[in-house]
């Protein structure tokens, strides 16, 4: 439940519960001081509180369906209170709205004329018509164990830590005692530009104090912007923990939402009207809550309070409210000045969660000559100061009232307390390292880190038991130069294998070398095993949970390769990269390199030299990145990923031993479909355009682990293709309990629908293929590797459910076609686990 602040002096808790004549309790209803917005709306379990004065005001409770309930407040009221509201019927021009059956008619409705009003006028009234436009924002955002209260505190966890009850406080939601963890605080100026459009932050203030700020600051804070961001309900749709609502003023709400006239009433001294609105559907991803229009002609919207249903399949929120207040002058319409989320998250109902709190302050608006376009010439969205981290207590007094000094005080207070504990200290450092997978050296500002630890010891058909030690430096060690290595050895094989990696950046980083942007000079040098058949896009090839296999891992030889590497990556989202390679493909105990001679003679290499140019392109517009010590993933999937490489490589020069030119590109996406979940699209393609053998060929991604992998065929079993050509494609919808949600038992599970659709279509030229070539200048295929020009594609469905206990997936696999092929399996269960929204 969201309440807004009070006025500063005499405020007192306003709380209670509100119920119906049968007991039930009332969600969503709106709860506030008459002719104010001082107030907030009821929690799930018909709960609310909020801080206000009481002395000569009017408490108003409304409730869509229901007569609404006013008690005049004074300092003899005691709270919390107790109220039943009663079930009314009314009629608004031909609307019947009643409690339990309603009758709703779209014709003839004022409630839903008025609605139509505000959607067909938010673009000209929208203050971003403008040239160039900037405001001031002071953001701040916390973090807090809800209902920590006198049972919780003497629980085994917290029994050593008595001193905690010093800094407790109080939830704006349900009025439980908390206890505040962290604390993060922005002062800033948004610039936008209209044509072209460009939007551009210059940040002179940032604060970060909790128990949180011993994870790296780039991953926390990339976390919190894809979760808590700015929310524009003008917009057709409204991206909140990476899911996708309806705004209540989007373009279809009229079809998407019930909309009613609840009432007239003063905010801030000004009539408004009550517009409420629900959506048809309350599983489905939208709003319940008010809009507060004038009743003057503009029908200016003052205020906005929304909810989340709780009925809807949204992971770990238990409550979350929205609220925005707008301004206008005689020549802007619209100006927001106020916004806040507030969210109660939990991890299961018989485990108290983390009440969390984003406010945001914007003033200081300016228009087209008197805006500084100073920003705009810079090509990064974001500018920061260079003492932003570091401003004084005078700078920010300027921006917040004395109860955030105090809070932030006692936090930094509370840490420092509980570091000097030792089961506290270990206990920080051990989720740290669960966190990254890595070991720092040293206690801040480490130069070097041991790891990944995942990798330390691993099993596949080649090595048998592979040992692996590695670690990588940090800007602390050099901003611009960073190493990375790891030597590896095989108890079967009895080899040893290494990589060492340098790379220069000729941007400073802040912490590690992939930092957004990069613009770089690398020399890797790897010599290791190949697992043929087997790409690992999103983990390490010997992460020690990819050990077990359904299939033997027989397609293993070795590889030697070093590359020189320009990268250089820009804010517009495009990017390029050129590499010199030269790799050497060597046989193995299990992959021999046999070719047979034009005159019958079998004869055996040991490996295959090739020398080769490529030059990849890249674009990713609006790309931003949640960033890990060794890799980075995409926060905003639902834009599209464009990749175009070509690499060539020479006989003779260099020492290559075929002349070869190799073509790839693909695109992926996230495309949502409202209330019907969304896609996440793959496609790529690709061709080999001269003669090569089966090492430097095309061979289709197979998946012999049990998990689920991205960008891998389950039911595929390595180099059962062979290709120089293909086009691939992995689609993948996810339902969001589209069917679940509304099948009696199944809904109370929260399952989630998944259905998955991948397949390779290609093709082999005869003078790839063994069998029809007898130049002698390819290799025979390993054993039960099939020479085909797939006159059909490889296809394979998946059907499965993920949000198992909120973690788990389970899909299960079934091969369309190639079933007859000898040694595969036509049919398997894939597991995942992970944590999303």
């Amino acid at each position: 439940m969201f309440c807004t602040g009070g006025i500063a002096t005499a405020q007192t808790r306003i709380s209670g519960n509100v119920k119906d004549l049968s007991g039930e309790s009332l969600p969503y209803t709106t709860v506030r001081l008459k002719d104010s917005h001082i107030g907030c709306t009821t929690d799930n379990n018909g709960n609310f509180s909020f801080s206000g004065p009481i002395e000569g005001q009017t408490l108003i409770i409304s409730s869509i369906g229901y007569k609404d309930y006013s008690l005049k407040l004074s300092s003899k009221t005691k709270f919390p209170i107790s109220v039943t509201l009663h079930p009314t019927t009314y009629d608004i021009s031909e609307v019947e709205i009643k409690p339990e059956k309603e009758r709703y008619r779209r014709d003839d409705n004022p409630a839903l004329e008025l609605a139509k009003e505000l959607i067909s006028k938010k673009e000209t009234e929208s203050p971003y018509q403008h040239s160039y436009v900037s405001k001031d924002r002071y953001e701040k955002f916390n973090v807090a164990l809800d209902n920590f209260d006198e049972e919780k505190q003497q629980q085994l966890l917290f029994r050593r830590f008595d001193f905690l009850k010093e800094y407790i406080d109080t939830s704006l939601v349900s009025g439980k005692p908390i206890l505040n963890i962290s604390s993060r605080e922005l002062v800033a100026t948004d610039y936008y530009q209209n044509k072209p459009r460009k939007e551009r932050q210059v940040i002179q203030g940032k604060n970060w104090v909790g128990a949180d700020d011993f994870l790296p600051e780039e991953e926390i804070r990339a976390m919190v912007e894809a979760t808590l961001v700015d929310i524009d309900i003008f917009n057709n749709k409204i991206i909140i923990l990476r899911n996708e609502f309806v705004s209540p003023l989007a373009d279809i709400a009229p079809s998407y939402y019930k909309f009613y006239i609840m009432d007239t009433l003063n905010i801030d001294n000004t009539p408004c009207i009550d517009l409420a609105f629900i959506p048809y559907n309350t599983k489905s991803f939208g709003f319940t809550g008010h809009l507060y229009v004038t009743t003057d002609s503009t029908h200016f919207i003052k205020w906005v309070q929304m909810s989340v249903p709780h009925d809807i399949n949204f992971n770990f929120v238990e409550y979350m409210n929205i609220e925005q207040r707008f301004a206008r002058d005689k020549q802007h319409p619209r100006l927001l000045i106020y916004e806040s989320i507030t969210t109660e998250l939990k991890l299961y109902d018989f485990i108290d969660g983390l009440y969390a709190h984003r406010e945001v302050y914007y003033s200081d608006y300016k228009f087209d000559n008197d805006v500084n376009t100073t920003p705009f010439e810079r090509a990064e969205p974001v500018i920061e100061y260079a003492n932003a981290t570091s401003q004084s207590e005078e700078f920010w007094a300027q921006y917040r009232d004395s109860n955030i000094t105090t809070k932030n005080n006692s936090i930094k207070d509370m840490l420092k307390r509980l570091r000097s504990i030792p089961v506290y200290y270990w206990t920080e450092k051990f989720v740290s390292f669960m966190f990254s997978g890595y070991v720092p050296i040293k206690e801040e500002n480490t130069p070097f880190y041991y790891g990944p630890v995942n990798t330390t010891a691993s099993y596949n058909g080649l090595e048998g038991l592979r040992l692996r030690v590695g670690g990588m430096t940090t800007s602390h060690f050099s901003p611009h130069l960073f190493t990375n290595f790891y030597v590896a050895y095989g108890t079967r094989d009895e080899r040893l294998k290494y990589m060492a990696n340098v790379e220069y950046s000729f941007k400073p980083k802040k912490e590690h070398a992939n930092e957004f942007p990069i613009h770089s000079l690398r020399l890797k040098h790897e010599n290791d095993i190949y697992q043929y058949g087997q790409q690992y896009l999103y983990t390490n090839k010997d992460n020690a949970l990819l050990s077990l296999k359904r299939l033997p891992d027989n397609r293993i030889g070795y590889i030697k390769q070093t590359e020189f590497i320009y990268s250089n990556e820009f804010y517009n989202g495009f990017s390029y990269s050129a590499t010199l390679r030269n790799r050497i493909n060597e046989s193995s105990s299990l992959l021999p390199l046999e070719k047979v001679l034009p005159d019958g003679t079998k004869v055996y290499d040991r490996q295959i030299n090739q020398s080769e140019f490529e030059i990849k392109l890249r674009y990713a517009p609006n790309e931003t990145f949640t960033q890990s010590k060794w890799n980075r993933r995409s926060m905003k999937p639902e834009h599209p990923v464009f990749t175009l490489s070509h690499s060539i490589a020479q006989k003779g020069i260099l020492g290559s031993d075929y002349t070869i030119h190799h073509t790839e590109a693909s695109y992926r996406q996230r495309l949502w479909v409202s209330m019907f979940g969304y896609f996440d699209v793959i496609a790529k393609g690709g061709k080999i355009w001269n003669q090569a053998p089966y090492p430097l060929m095309i061979i289709p991604n197979a998946n012999l682990s049990y998990t689920i992998r991205e960008e891998s065929f389950e039911l595929m079993t390595p180099m059962e293709f062979v290709l120089d050509s293909h086009a691939t494609w992995d689609i993948s919808y996810y339902m969001n309990g589209l069917i679940f949600n509304r099948t009696p038992l199944l809904k109370k599970l929260n399952f989630r629908e998944v259905i998955t659709f991948k397949g390779v279509w290609g093709s082999t030229m005869d003078c790839n293929i063994p069998n029809t070539n007898n130049s002698g200048n390819i290799y025979l295929y390993p054993e039960n590797v099939i020479a085909t020009r797939m006159s059909d594609p490889y296809m394979e469905i998946g059907f499965g459910i993920e949000n198992i206990f909120k973690f788990g997936r389970i899909d299960y696999y079934r091969r369309l076609t190639y079933k007859d092929t000898p040694g595969v399996s036509t049919q398997g269960i894939r597991i995942a686990v992970h944590a999303q929204f």
